[in-house]
C-alpha cells in the first residue's frame, strides 16, 4: 500500500489576497535581473507558498510538499536575482526570490499538460506567465511532444498565446485519469485549452 498525501486545505479560516503575499517594492525604471531555469529540491517551499497562495483564494488547485518532490523535474521557476532586501525590511541587502512558477507535465506520448502557473502579484503584467509557458513549449518540443492542454480559470491569457477552448469530451481520454484524482472532479469550473506545437 502505498501513501498517498491529502492535499493542503487552501482555504483556511479566510482567502488570501495579493497583500497576504510577501510585498515587492518595484520602483519604476529599476532594472529587474529575472532569470528562469529549472527548479531544484531547494526550491520546493518557496513554489509551495506561491501555488497555495493562489490556492487559497481558488484561482488553482492547491499542492502538497509530497506532490513537490515528486515532480520536481517538471516545475520550471523564474527567480528575480535583483530584489533589494530593503524592498522587504530596511536594508540595503540584494536577496534572490522566486517570483514565478509552472510545471509541464507529460501525460502521454503526444500530450503534455501545463499546471501550477502561478506569478507573484508584484510581478504581474512583466510577461512571465507568458515567458514561463514559451519556456515549457521549448521543452515539450525538445521531448516530442504535439499538444500542450492546460485546465484554467484565465482563458483569455492562454488564448492569447494560441490555445483554444476544447470542450470536455473533446480532450483525450488520458486527461481524464488526472481528473478523477481532482478535488474538483464533480464541481469543475476550469476550462480545458489545446495547442497543438
Amino acid at each position: 500500500m502505498s501513501y498517498v498525501e491529502p492535499p493542503p486545505d487552501p482555504k483556511g479560516n479566510k482567502k488570501k489576497t495579493a497583500a497576504d503575499f510577501v510585498r515587492v517594492r518595484i520602483d519604476a525604471g529599476e532594472q529587474r535581473q529575472i532569470v528562469i531555469q529549472k527548479a531544484q529540491i531547494r526550491d520546493v517551499e518557496e513554489i509551495l507558498e506561491l501555488v497555495n497562495g493562489f490556492a487559497a483564494s481558488n484561482l488553482m488547485l492547491p499542492r502538497g510538499p509530497q506532490y513537490l518532490y515528486e515532480n520536481i523535474r517538471d516545475f520550471v521557476i523564474a527567480s528575480d536575482r535583483n530584489v533589494p532586501v530593503y524592498s522587504l525590511i530596511k536594508t540595503r541587502e540584494v536577496l534572490h526570490m522566486l517570483v514565478a512558477c509552472g510545471s509541464l507535465h507529460v501525460l502521454w506520448e503526444d500530450i503534455a499538460e501545463i499546471r501550477a502557473l502561478a506569478i507573484h502579484p508584484d510581478y504581474h503584467h512583466l510577461g512571465l506567465g507568458s515567458k514561463l509557458v514559451e519556456h515549457m513549449k521549448d521543452e515539450a518540443r525538445h521531448l516530442g511532444v504535439k499538444r500542450l492542454f492546460t485546465f484554467t480559470m484565465t482563458e483569455a491569457f492562454f488564448k492569447n498565446l494560441g490555445f483554444k477552448r476544447q470542450s470536455r469530451d473533446e480532450l483525450p481520454p488520458k486527461v481524464w485519469g488526472e481528473c478523477s484524482r481532482c478535488p474538483k472532479y464533480f464541481h469543475c469550473d476550469e476550462v480545458g485549452m489545446v495547442l497543438e506545437i
